[in-house]
Formats: C-alpha cells, structure tokens, sequence
C-alpha cells in the first residue's frame, strides 16, 4: 500500500524506537508499504519516519533495483568529510548542502533479525545513509548544516526568499580549523613541558635536555605567533568568501586568538623561570 509523505512543514519527525519483535506481522507489510511509496514516488531511499511511522527502518533501492532493508542501523565508524548536495522528499523541489562522512561502518539487521556489519566507502551512498539516519533520529539533514544557511532555507521554504546559494554561507568545517587543531596540540607540549624538572629527578635527564626543551618552547612559541597570524588572514579571506560566515566574524577570530596568545605567552614565561634558570 503506497503510504502519505511527511513533507515540510509537517512536524511528525520523531526519535524512533527499535524494532524488537521480528516475527510480528505488521514488519513485513510496513517494509512492503514503503517500497510501494518509493515506487510510486521515485525514490531511491526511504525511512520509516517519513511515512509517518516511527520505527528504526529505512530502505534503500540498489542501482539494479533490489531493496536493502535496514532494521536498527546504526554507524560505528566514520571517515573523511565532504559536502553532499541532496535531495530529499521532506524539503520538495530543493537541493542542500551537507557536510557528509565519505565511509562509515554501518551494522543492522535483517528482516529475520539476523545482524549484519558492513563498511561503506562509496560516499554518495554513505550520504544517503547518514540522511535516512537524520530522519530516524528525530532530526532532518537541515540539523547538520550552519544555522545562517538552515535560516535561509527555512526563509525560501515559506516562500520569503531564494534559496541561497553555496557562495552565500561558510562551510561548517574550514582548512582554518586545521591551524587551530595544529595551536592547540603545540600548546598541549608546550604546557607539558613545563613539567621537564619533575622528569629530570625521576629519569636523571642531564641539564643539557632540559635546556633542549626550553629551546622548543621558545620556537614554538614562535610558531604559535606565525600560526595566528595566518588563521587570521585565512579567516578574512573566507569572510570575503562567504557572505554568511559566523565562524569569520572578527571578534570570534580575536577571541580564539586571543585565549590561544594568550596561554602560549602564559607557557614560554613560565618555561623562562622554570627551565631557563
């Protein structure tokens, strides 16, 4: 039987329970009615939640027309970003943008409620997966994406405004975010090694190590500075980029440099004091 979508703004998203009783007949005959709905509907993928129904099920249409049923799925792991540009029956006749995982361990079941483990690194349909996910967790692809770009979607759904293009907002993950993760781990060593004196007595470390150390506090300390520079010029360049960045916002940026400055400062003089004397 071909089952009523749940379109926006219908609000019956709901955080689904599993199945638990496999030998209940009303199993196979919700998996039949969403096949049915995808038929009639031409789609390639469908959860249970978007039939109104909500049970952790979704189902996905191979390129040679099987089914693959996914009872109780859940990600185990998960590699590699990407954005993935999605359609979906929830939002009609609009395409999003979604920062994806390219591979993940899914594990599931059966029909029969026999397990299954396997690991997925086609990346369009680990996306359509994670989506079908969404949906089974009480949430829609706009959750995952930056609030600027889901209040503009929002906006175009009820009709106030065009749907925004990918040069309009910032990207949920940015190449800045790498120079921080760098800081941040230089600044974990830098912290650490204040602690040289304490090894020295317990591993009888000689005098001339523990200078070694302060040596990279003082590079590094260098190196946090460089570093900042350029997260802030990279940042800037993708406020010019991104018309919509909250990430790029100026007192954000002052404000991770700032505390990261800083601890940094905080780390080469007590370094001076503790190793340098």
């Amino acid at each position: 039987m071909v089952k009523e979508l749940v379109v926006y703004p219908d609000d019956r998203i709901l955080l689904c329970s599993d199945v638990r009783d496999f030998k209940d007949e009303s199993l196979p005959r919700l998996l039949q009615d969403m096949k049915d709905t995808m038929e009639a509907h031409n789609l390639t993928a469908l959860s249970a939640m978007q039939v109104a129904h909500p049970f952790n099920i979704a189902i996905i249409k191979k390129d040679n027309g099987e089914y693959w049923e996914l009872i109780n799925p859940r990600i185990l792991g998960k590699e590699g970003r990407f954005i993935s540009k999605e359609k979906t029956s929830y939002y009609p006749d609009i395409e999003l943008e979604v920062p994806r995982y390219e591979k993940i361990q899914l594990i599931y079941e059966d029909r029969e409620g026999n397990s299954k483990s396997v690991k997925i690194e086609d990346k369009e349909l680990a996306a359509t997966i994670q989506r079908k996910l969404d949906y089974l967790a009480g949430a829609t692809p706009l959750y995952r994406v930056d609030k600027h770009y889901r209040e503009k979607v929002l906006e175009a759904l009820a009709g106030k405004g065009l749907m925004p293009q990918s040069v309009d907002v910032c990207p949920t993950f940015s190449n800045k975010d790498y120079i921080i993760s760098f800081l941040d781990k230089l600044l974990f060593f830098m912290g650490l090694s204040l602690l040289a004196p304490l090894f020295k007595k317990f591993f009888n470390w000689s005098s001339e190590t523990v200078n070694k150390i302060y040596t990279f506090d003082k590079y590094a300390y260098v190196i946090t500075i460089i570093l900042l520079i350029a997260y802030f010029i990279y940042a800037q360049y993708e406020a010019k980029k991104y018309r919509q960045c909250s990430s790029c916002q100026i007192g954000n940026q002052i404000g991770i440099m700032a505390k990261r400055f800083a601890l940094a400062t905080i780390f080469v003089i007590a370094a001076y004091f503790i190793l340098g004397r």
